[in-house]
């Protein structure tokens, strides 16, 4: 599975009620801005080694 990482300090970005936070730095975005964020490359998707 994908887990979306900010891409300024590598955090992941966690699920909250109606949005997503990085980790580290705090960084939020509402679900419904996601795909605006992952086109001009403030997050990013990696792949989940388990």
């Amino acid at each position: 599975m994908s887990q979306l990482i900010h891409s300024k300090d590598k955090g992941l970005m966690e699920k909250q009620d109606d949005s997503i936070k990085c980790n580290i730095c705090g960084y939020h975005i509402k679900q419904s801005e996601i795909t605006s964020a992952y086109l001009s490359g403030r997050i990013s998707l990696t792949q989940r080694i388990d």
